[in-house]
């Protein structure tokens, strides 16, 4: 039996290879552990999650630790406990992951007592210490960071183990080792660990100013042109390597788009950038010349009043400008957030005329709900922006998760504003049917009948 097994996301999908599970093996082998690999991709839809999770907040299971205790419906999800072995790491990505990888590990406690159950992954990252205190129930450790390997000697090295206690371990700095892409099957889409955390961090959506590191880690464009050649060594005929930072400074981004380029120009890779003021011709060009063939920003809005209430720090000029360039060079793909409490119906015809403007120049957008998280300057003051939280009658967020993700449900004071923005919604759909995949209309469309069923 392997000393260690490695548990991936139940909501990832079959076509990705995680990051985290690569580093997590590649510690394990360094470290001359035996190992085994317990693949749950794709066993949840995360767009189509089990109808028992949708928890209302008023509802007796919300933070509620017996939702996980006596949740045997979730175990038709789920392996069987037995011969997984003695140290089991789950690596969480997704809200929904978070509440199986506690039903997984409280049935291999049953099975097992004394195996060690470790958490972590980015659905850990912002959970708040009422979330971790549920959580301390079902696991041995709980990881929030970065440094596998120091996390790892945490726990492998650890000379006894609390079986009533979870120790809880903080460790940000960038892993110290490359990672080895060779130990996992490497799909269609594979991410590359590139760095962490936002040097602007200021915008009213994001929980960012409030988490328990705020530090920009740029990790070594050196290294990762080296994981983005050595996957594509691995694997001529990958379709797509995904670069994890999303927040680059002019000269990191300049250094890691150089180092890539130095292996030929011939590996597919995207990235996520803001719609930086230094975005230029030469930057397109380059990141062409890299081999860089799509790249995400996350405008969110495309008129003056939405920017200021979602306190972007971007104006729309800027944005257009920055897509406008890149989009000779790569893909452009924007994201937006609708549903922004406290702006005006103006603010909506405005914004509708700058997509039309712009949509020459994009690949895709991607619509979303607006998401109130736990820490973000909406959460922090509701009043201010015409938002109610934990509504449990008709939120917009779902009520779900048994509370165990970032996500607060909520709902906008003004009624007026809400049927603007499906009116808004109904437009750009009309206006954009080309650029959209059909599940970001499917998600406004359920809360649209929602609403319409409640008055």
């Amino acid at each position: 039996m392997a000393k260690c097994t490695v548990i991936t996301s139940l909501c990832s999908g079959k076509d990705m290879t995680q990051a985290g599970a690569v580093y997590l093996c590649t510690a394990l082998t360094n470290a001359g552990l035996s190992y085994r690999m317990l693949d749950l991709s794709s066993s949840l839809d995360y767009s189509n999650t089990p109808k028992e999770l949708n928890t209302k907040c008023t509802s007796p299971n919300w933070l509620n630790p017996n939702s996980i205790k006596y949740g045997d419906w979730m175990n038709d999800y789920l392996p069987k406990p037995t011969n997984i072995g003695e140290y089991i790491f789950f690596s969480s990505l997704y809200s929904p992951d978070v509440v199986f990888h506690a039903r997984l590990s409280y049935n291999i406690k049953k099975s097992n007592p004394n195996a060690i159950t470790v958490i972590g992954g980015c659905a850990i990252v912002s959970l708040q210490k009422e979330q971790l205190k549920l959580l301390s129930e079902f696991f041995n450790y709980i990881l929030i960071g970065h440094d596998i390997k120091y996390l790892l000697n945490a726990v492998i090295g650890a000379n006894q183990h609390s079986k009533s206690n979870c120790t809880i371990i903080k460790k940000i700095t960038p892993p110290s080792f490359q990672p080895d892409y060779s130990l996992l099957p490497l799909n269609d889409l594979v991410t590359v660990y590139s760095g962490h955390g936002c040097y602007y961090g200021k915008c009213s959506f994001c929980d960012y100013p409030s988490r328990s590191y705020q530090k920009v880690v740029f990790r070594s464009a050196n290294k990762v042109a080296i994981d983005v050649n050595n996957i594509f060594q691995l694997q001529p005929k990958i379709k797509d390597i995904v670069l994890t930072q999303d927040s680059y400074s002019k000269k990191y981004l300049n250094e890691t788009v150089n180092e890539i380029a130095r292996f030929g120009g011939k590996i597919p890779y995207n990235l996520m950038l803001r719609a930086e003021t230094w975005v230029t011709d030469e930057l397109g060009e380059n990141l062409a010349k890299s081999g860089c063939t799509d790249v995400f920003i996350g405008a969110e809005a495309l008129d003056e009043e939405i920017l200021a209430i979602l306190n972007k720090g971007l104006g729309v000029e800027k944005i257009k400008n920055a897509i406008k360039i890149l989009s000779k060079f790569v893909k452009v793909t924007i994201g937006l957030i609708l549903f922004v409490p406290g702006i005006s119906e103006k603010s909506l015809i405005t914004q509708l005329k700058n997509i039309e403007m712009i949509l020459p120049y994009l690949y895709h957008i991607e619509p979303e709900i607006l998401t109130i998280v736990n820490g973000s300057a909406f959460a922090l003051n509701p009043s201010k922006f015409g938002i109610k939280l934990y509504e449990a009658k008709n939120p917009i967020n779902n009520s779900w998760c048994f509370g165990l993700s970032h996500d607060i449900p909520w709902s906008m004071r003004d009624a007026n504003l809400m049927r603007q923005w499906f009116y808004f919604f109904r437009n750009l759909k009309e206006l954009c049917i080309n650029h959209v995949k059909p599940g970001y209309w499917q998600a406004i469309e359920v809360l649209e009948k929602k609403y319409k069923l409640a008055r």
